[in-house]
């Protein structure tokens, strides 16, 4: 299978947590890493950037485990790509 790719795309906070977009080839897919899974990796402060800045500070671990989710086939009904709590350490990032 396709891997993802990584794209120029911003980031933004959504209420479940920090959406982003990858590629599948031409088509984006969206992928969204929770509050939950924000907290295990970082502490979230909102004096220093909140959400967006611990997402941008492990971008690249977030998406690799988007990729390995993808891969394995583990979607949501809409398509999307979730990073829960726990995905971290269990997708190896």
């Amino acid at each position: 299978m396709m891997s993802l790719a990584s794209v120029g795309n911003p980031a933004w906070e959504t209420i479940r947590g920090v959406r982003f977009s990858m590629l599948h080839g031409p088509t984006l897919v969206t992928v969204v890493v929770t509050r939950a899974a924000l907290l295990e990796i970082d502490i979230v402060s909102p004096d220093v950037g909140g959400q967006l800045a611990c997402f941008q500070s492990h971008r690249h671990r977030f998406e690799r485990v988007a990729n390995t989710k993808h891969q394995r086939g583990l979607l949501d009904e809409s398509g999307a790509v979730i990073i829960q709590a726990g995905d971290l350490g269990t997708f190896n990032a």
